[in-house]
């Protein structure tokens, strides 16, 4: 569903992303981990067309550049594919509230209102916010915001979502939930997802295989199990936060 060659990305002359490989098969979760500003985030805003690329990136056989060319139509001559993102601090209108947030990109692919109404209420039950259409953004706790970014992409009823640190802020009973969450909607909707986080735990429930970021290369890759009880020295000194090891701590 997901195939990415050569991938480099360079800002101000310098290079983030080194020529990275990967490729997630469909109906399941790859999990992106590393360093702060190793550049995980940058690798779901290039596969999401929001920032410049060498390289090439594939979803479900079409190369990105054609699948976003006319913007607010995304799947159009695509076979139908619709790509979500839930962003790390939620994203959302603050001048706009639940209903309008979760409403806004079906508004954006023409949907009739009539529609839009029952996907949007369907889209909070999913996620435990039933009746909260009428509150504005200010009034929602973080979880909550979480939960509406989340309502959002389910809205759109995607073949792909790339989530960014969905966790991130939470307190780890409210992250178990996010991620019983995640789980939950890879299963109903059989989405394919890239999931970048730091949270082990989060990692563990929701990934199928890890990929480990460090100096702008994928420096290991395999089966969620596999990664966390590995021998993998670059796995094994991210997962256990040691100083000794490949990975330079500054």
């Amino acid at each position: 569903m997901i195939e990415v060659r050569g991938l480099r990305i360079s800002f101000g002359g310098r290079t983030v992303i080194d020529g990275i490989d990967l490729s997630v098969p469909a109906g399941s979760t790859l999990v992106l981990m590393g360093k702060n500003g190793s550049g995980k985030s940058v690798i779901l805003k290039a596969m999401s067309g929001l920032i410049d690329y060498e390289g090439t990136i594939v979803l479900n056989g079409t190369d990105i550049r054609e699948l976003y060319r006319d913007r607010g139509r995304a799947g159009s001559g695509t076979g139908g594919l619709r790509v979500a993102y839930v962003f790390q601090k939620g994203g959302l209108f603050d001048s706009m509230n639940v209903y309008d947030n979760v409403a806004f990109g079906l508004r954006r692919l023409g949907e009739p209102e009539e529609s839009i109404a029952e996907l949007v209420a369907g889209s909070l039950a999913r996620v435990g916010l039933r009746g909260s259409e009428a509150k504005l953004i200010a009034e929602l706790s973080g979880g909550m915001q979480k939960r509406v970014g989340i309502a959002r992409a389910v809205c759109m009823s995607p073949n792909i979502i790339f989530f960014d640190d969905p966790t991130a802020g939470l307190d780890p009973i409210l992250s178990d939930s996010i991620a019983d969450l995640m789980v939950e909607i890879k299963s109903s909707l059989n989405t394919t997802s890239i999931t970048v986080t730091h949270d082990a735990a989060v990692a563990r429930k929701v990934g199928d295989s890890i990929a480990l970021l460090y100096g702008g290369r994928i420096v290991h890759r395999g089966d969620s199990a596999g990664f966390f009880t590995g021998d993998d020295p670059y796995a094994r000194q991210f997962i256990e936060g040691g100083i000794e090891g490949p990975i330079d701590i500054f």
